[in-house]
C-alpha cells in the first residue's frame, strides 16, 4: 500500500483541522491491516510543516507496525529551503527492519548519526543531490545494497566518492550528472577498492573524467553510455580517461553528438579499443554505417537498435 504525503494531500488538508489529517493516515493503516508500506514524502512547494507531524505520529505507531511494515520509503526535496528538514527527520523512525528500497533526494542526516541506522535488508537505493554521511553511517545500511543510482549536480567532490564507496556489494549502478553544463570535480578522488561485483554500470549526462577514471570494475559485463541533446559525456573523454573491462558496450547516442563530436567515429573506436574484453557494441541507427567501417577488421560484434 502506498502512502504519499504529496501535493495533494497537503492541498487537501490545508484548510482543515489539522486532526483530521491524522485521522486519515491512521484509517490507511487499518485498511492496510499487514500489507507492506511504500511511504511517500514530498519536501516541494506545496509542503506544509504544520500538517505533518500528526500523520507521521500516527504512522510510526506501534499499533499499526507501521515502522515494521516499511518496505519502501522515498524522500524528495526540491532542495530550495531546507530549513524545516529537521524538524521533520526528527519525526521519522530510526529503524526499518523491512525497507528493501530508499530514494532521497536533497536528504541530510541528522547532526547527531544518521537517520536510518538499522535497514538489515536494503537492496536498492537512489541518491540525488546527496551530502556527506556521518560516521555511523559508513558501512551499516550499505553493505547488502546491489542496486544504486547515484547523481549529482555540475560539480562533484571527494563527498560523492566518498559515499559510492559506502556500496561494496554493488551489482547495478548508474551515475549521472543532472546538470546541462560542463562537469567538474575540485578535488581528486579518494583511492577506491575495486568494485568486486559490479556487473552493469551506466552512465548518463556529463559525468567528470576523474570519476570514471576512478572507477574500477574487474567483473563488469555491460557498460551503458546514454544521453540526450543536451547532456552526454564527451567521447572523447571517455576514450582518453576509461578503461572498462566489459563485454557489452551500449552507445546509444543522439544524433546531435555528429555535431558536438564531428569526429565521434574515431574516439568511439579508440574506446572501443581500450575495451580489451569488448564482444558486442550496440549502437543507434543514425550510427550504423560509421560503425561498420571501422569495426570491418575486429571480432567485435555490431548490433543496432
Amino acid at each position: 500500500m502506498i502512502i504519499s504525503f504529496d501535493a495533494k494531500f497537503f492541498e487537501h488538508f490545508r484548510k482543515r483541522p489539522v486532526k483530521q489529517a491524522e485521522s486519515f493516515t491512521e484509517q490507511c493503516l487499518r485498511w492496510s491491516s499487514s500489507l507492506p508500506l511504500c511511504i511517500r514524502i514530498y519536501f516541494d512547494d506545496a509542503f506544509a510543516g504544520d500538517i505533518l507531524p500528526g500523520p507521521l505520529r500516527a504512522l510510526w505507531n506501534p499499533k499499526y507496525k507501521g515502522s515494521e511494515r516499511c518496505t519502501s520509503f522515498t524522500w524528495y526535496n526540491n532542495g530550495r529551503d531546507r530549513v524545516p528538514d529537521q524538524k521533520v527527520i526528527a519525526l521519522l523512525p530510526k529503524e526499518l527492519p523491512s525497507l528493501r528500497h530508499l530514494s532521497l533526494t536533497h536528504f541530510t542526516h541528522p547532526t547527531e548519526g544518521t537517520q536510518f541506522p538499522n535497514c538489515p535488508v536494503l537492496e536498492r537505493v537512489e541518491l540525488l543531490g546527496y551530502y556527506e554521511p556521518y560516521p555511523s553511517c559508513w558501512g551499516t545500511n550499505f553493505a547488502r545494497v546491489t542496486t544504486l543510482s547515484f547523481g549529482d549536480y555540475g560539480v562533484w567532490t571527494t563527498c560523492d566518492t566518498g559515499t559510492l564507496s559506502l556500496f561494496p556489494a554493488l551489482r547495478y549502478l548508474t551515475l549521472f550528472n543532472m546538470h546541462s553544463g560542463a562537469a567538474q570535480m575540485l578535488d581528486n578522488p579518494k583511492h577506491a577498492p575495486p568494485f568486486q561485483h559490479l556487473q552493469t554500470l551506466r552512465v548518463r549526462g556529463n559525468l567528470p573524467s576523474k570519476l570514471l577514471t576512478w572507477l574500477v570494475a574487474p567483473a563488469l559485463e555491460a557498460l551503458h553510455i546514454e544521453a540526450n541533446d543536451f547532456d552526454h559525456t564527451p567521447i572523447v573523454r571517455l576514450c582518453y580517461s576509461f578503461s572498462p573491462l566489459c563485454f557489452h558496450l551500449y552507445a546509444l547516442l543522439p544524433e546531435s553528438i555528429a555535431r558536438t563530436e564531428p569526429r565521434w567515429a574515431t574516439y568511439l573506436l579508440k574506446f572501443v579499443l581500450r575495451c580489451t574484453r569488448i564482444q558486442t557494441l550496440f549502437v543507434s541507427k543514425w550510427m550504423e554505417l560509421q560503425c561498420m567501417a571501422f569495426l570491418g577488421c575486429s571480432n567485435v560484434v555490431l548490433h543496432v537498435l
